[in-house]
């Protein structure tokens, strides 16, 4: 297989020494600034206008649609930013024809194995192969990134769980994770597809490979699915949290309140302005005044610190 990139075609529009020659395949790829390039193969092939217009155009989610000669495939690999780029693939039985918008790392690394194995560089069907690999690895690192992040917010919800940016990110990563379950459960779809069907380009050998990705793919929607719940589930707790401390203030604004409500009975008797009052001539009964309101609330702190409502952190009762 010959591995051109963004290669030029020459002024008589012929691509000859890239073209399939004999038992030999192809991969070609394309940038968005090699698009003429790409319209002149295309027009020099005979290849359905649909699949013509799909590998120009792209789609909006992943997709695999086979036509007569060839199949056609819009995949989605993922970012480690979490962005999503869309990759087109156009095989036939002696080429595959590749094209993004823009350059990315991932078709250097997919350039790079067939590099390394030379003999698999010989069929479309290996190809593909990396392209589903790659894409299927790309997701799976993603996945690990969110799991981590998943885990430094629960850690977080119990540091700060008055945290208002600890909802905000809730809301943001259930916002990205939607985008992602779309895109990976139209992936998985043709993925599938790929497996089951019945074509010339895929050989007993390279079977078990397009499985294998099939597999390991699979992972990749459940994940998701468990990470919506797990963010759901951080933002009930951080609720709970919330309410357990607002619980926790209005116990002790409670109990503060009892402690002072009959020091505040004594000073209102007291405070009356009756004729016969023996106390209120009496020259210790402020002291004793102040002394019963301090005994009054010592004994109901102590009856409160008894029960466990009162500087216990559990809610015991006695």
């Amino acid at each position: 297989m010959v591995i051109e990139k963004n290669f030029r075609l020459t002024v008589d529009g012929t691509y000859k020494r890239h073209a399939p020659a004999g038992s030999q395949s192809c991969w070609l790829h394309f940038t968005a600034a090699a698009k003429p390039d790409l319209e002149q193969l295309l027009s020099s092939l005979s290849i359905h206008p649909l699949a013509q217009q799909r590998l120009m155009n792209g789609t909006d989610i992943p997709t695999f649609d086979e036509y007569e000669g060839c199949f056609f495939l819009s995949l989605f690999i993922v970012r480690p930013s979490g962005r999503t780029v869309n990759v087109r693939l156009l095989a036939g039985s002696q080429y595959m024809i590749s094209y993004m918008d823009e350059n990315d790392p991932f078709v250097d690394h997919v350039k790079e194995r067939l590099l390394n194995h030379r003999g698999q560089a010989l069929y479309p069907g290996y190809v593909l192969y990396h392209f589903l690999d790659l894409a299927a690895i790309r997701f799976l690192q993603v996945i690990d990134q969110i799991a981590d992040r998943i885990q430094m917010l629960e850690r977080q919800v119990f540091a700060t769980p008055f945290a208002n940016e600890i909802g905000r990110e809730i809301y943001r990563m259930k916002t990205h994770l939607h985008e992602l379950r779309q895109i990976a459960e139209a992936q998985e779809e043709a993925i599938k597809m790929i497996r089951h069907a019945d074509l010339p380009y895929i050989n007993q050998e390279t079977n078990p490979y397009i499985e294998e990705v099939a597999s390991r793919f699979s992972r990749v929607p459940a994940a998701l699915d468990a990470f919506k719940e797990s963010l759901s589930a951080i933002f009930d707790l951080q609720l709970s949290l919330k309410s357990d401390h607002m619980n926790v203030i209005m116990k002790t604004l409670t109990l503060v309140s009892v402690i002072f409500l009959p020091m505040t009975f004594i000073a209102g008797v007291y405070g009356m302005n009756f004729a016969f009052m023996p106390e209120l001539k009496w020259r210790y009964g402020y002291p004793f005044a102040l002394l019963l309101m301090a005994t009054v609330a010592m004994l109901i702190a102590l009856y409160f610190k008894r029960k466990g409502w009162w500087g216990e952190t559990g809610t015991k009762e006695k």
